[in-house]
């Protein structure tokens, strides 16, 4: 062989071509042992799925339901996405509780050779995989030592994630209809008190009905004084025909002074049946009259809100069905899906060919041989022990 120090490519495959049944023996020796190794130290294991979806009554029932027909709804209220009930089973499987439920139950413990609960759910978080699918499914794969494990492993997670999220809805829908019974009882009250505020408030002064009683008042007072004007003029007419001590003309101003002395009555105290309120308190008494009608309309309005909310809340409260579509059931796999012994012993036999390889190279180049960093290497590559000069340091 060439003794330089820089092999060329050439030289490379010589090498090769020359070593080549002591590579061959070491590959394939390499091969064999690690692939019993792997078959023999290391367990197989085994992949089940199981697909589901989010239901659909759960999508179209419930409040968030109603909450749709509201196209102003505060606070973002109007039911929950898909994505944010698959976000919820990923949250639901990776926690404590789950996790510690199906190591007990399956006795993942001995499994694992740990007796920490802490390791072990950090296993059992390891072998256990959620993702969504292209198709927008959500998938749970569940990795144990046995086929049939695995499929009983994946089946317990379903029923446990409906389970869950089953109670976590009775929960929320209880928590639900706490709040809008406390609602609707509060508004009951107010339009309950609202009410009896506007009944006292027109039996006491004779405002029924603000557009129309004033509409009416006003044309009754427009009324009286366009007779009190009609009337003045024509005293006006006959003051200036007939002589002052004229009966006509006496009768014509005592009429006059009684249409001013009731207009004048009329606008300071209305009426005294009620209906006819007085012209300089119209305005006080119809804002005042809005108002408490105003608060009769509003507290109304959201009892109507409020009602079929509360009576779905109750509703939800008692349902205790299933919230998840399964759409493929999990089964116990033909095949192992770990380790891939195939694989794992070709990337070590590649490892003992590199290796195997850099020992020829180092035989075959007498300028290596005689480089003092190589022989450094050779002579210290099996001390564990720190150099002298570390040492005395």
């Amino acid at each position: 062989m060439p003794d330089k120090a820089n092999f060329s490519i050439l030289d490379y495959v010589v090498l090769i071509v020359k070593w080549r049944r002591f590579l061959l023996i070491v590959a394939v020796v390499v091969f064999v042992v690690s692939y019993l190794l792997i078959f023999f130290l290391v367990g197989e294991e085994y992949d089940a799925s199981a697909t589901i979806m989010p239901s659909e009554e759960k999508d179209m029932g419930g409040i968030s339901s109603l909450l749709k027909n509201f196209s102003g709804a505060p606070l973002g209220l109007g039911g929950s996405t898909k994505t944010a009930d698959m976000d919820l089973y990923t949250t639901v499987i990776n926690s404590r509780p789950m996790l510690e439920k199906i190591i007990v139950k399956f006795d993942l413990l001995n499994d694992y050779k740990l007796k920490s609960m802490e390791k072990a759910v950090d296993a059992a978080r390891s072998h256990i995989k959620t993702r969504v699918t292209e198709e927008n499914a959500y998938q749970i794969i569940v990795r144990a030592s046995s086929s049939q494990k695995a499929a009983d492993m994946a089946n317990f997670l379903l029923e446990a994630l409906n389970t869950t999220v089953v109670n976590m809805n009775v929960a929320k829908s209880r928590n639900n209809r706490i709040f809008l019974e406390e609602r609707y009882n509060e508004m009951t009250r107010n339009l309950r008190s609202a009410e009896d505020s506007l009944q006292h408030y027109q039996e006491t002064t004779g405002m029924f009905e603000a557009k129309e009683q004033t509409k009416l008042i006003i044309t009754t007072y427009s009324t009286l004084e366009a007779d009190l004007v009609s009337k003045q003029i024509q005293l006006s007419i006959m003051e200036n025909m007939l002589s002052r001590d004229a009966p006509s003309l006496e009768n014509l101003r005592i009429q006059v002074k009684e249409y001013e002395k009731k207009l004048d009555k009329m606008k300071r105290e209305g009426e005294s049946n009620g209906i006819t309120l007085a012209l300089d308190s119209l305005p006080s008494a119809a804002k005042h009259y809005i108002q408490h009608f105003r608060d009769v309309e509003i507290y109304g309005k959201i009892l109507e809100f409020l009602v079929p909310m509360y009576e779905q809340a109750r509703f939800d409260e008692q349902k205790n069905v299933p919230v998840l579509q399964v759409i493929e059931y999990p089964v116990p796999p033909e095949k192992k899906s770990y380790p891939p012994r195939t694989l794992l012993s070709l990337l070590i036999t590649f490892g003992a060919f590199v290796i195997t390889f850099l020992y020829v190279l180092l035989n075959e180049n007498e300028n290596w041989k005689k480089d003092a960093r190589i022989i450094y290497i050779r002579e210290n590559i099996k001390r564990w022990r720190l150099p002298h000069n570390n040492m005395s340091s």
